[in-house]
């Protein structure tokens, strides 16, 4: 193996755990708005995508993910929390995200796209996963009202912001490495 391809493989695993500790760091900021606080850890997940691409991004995203289930402090709760659906919907989110930076020509438009259908697809796994987890597991059945306004509406303004943010962060480090 030539030592470019070295460089490469070991440049994109440091990149993947530079993310996975963003994605933690990303979970523990949290700014009060007057509707829920807001987090920075789906920022960094479609972040991972749409700066590593479809593979490394969801490989960093993994990373964080295995992390928390072998018990490193990474996200709060549990696999048993009614809200780890989202933490699944993280990898699928990253490689969407990923994907439409790779399919289109990188610009602001396409990244912010990117980033708002990654964390449609993290609503797509979280909003379910929490649903059956309340219950089935709480025992605590919770309407479809309570679901969209809590769980759609209630974070929309802030993950649309988060959107945009990752938007021009990528379009600047993509022009920054060429």
């Amino acid at each position: 193996m030539s030592s470019n391809v070295k460089y490469l493989q070991v440049k994109n695993l440091v990149l993947c755990a530079l993310f996975a500790a963003l994605i933690t760091i990303g979970t523990y900021i949290k700014i009060p708005t007057p509707l829920l606080p807001l987090t920075f850890q789906t920022l960094f997940v479609v972040l991972s995508g749409l700066v590593l691409g479809k593979k490394y991004g969801a490989i960093s995203v993994c990373v964080y993910v295995l992390a928390g289930l072998i018990g490193l402090p990474v996200f709060t709760g549990s696999a048993l929390n009614p809200t780890f659906g989202y933490i699944i919907g993280f990898i699928p989110g990253s490689w969407l995200a990923g994907f439409i930076a790779e399919k289109f020509k990188p610009c602001f438009k396409i990244f912010t796209l990117g980033a708002v259908a990654g964390i449609i697809i993290i609503y797509a796994f979280g909003i379910p996963y929490y649903y059956f987890m309340s219950k089935f597991y709480l025992s605590n059945e919770i309407g479809a009202k309570t679901l969209l306004i809590y769980f759609v509406l209630m974070p929309m303004p802030g993950d649309i912001f988060k959107s945009i943010l990752a938007g021009l962060i990528a379009s600047r480090l993509k022009i920054m490495r060429g």
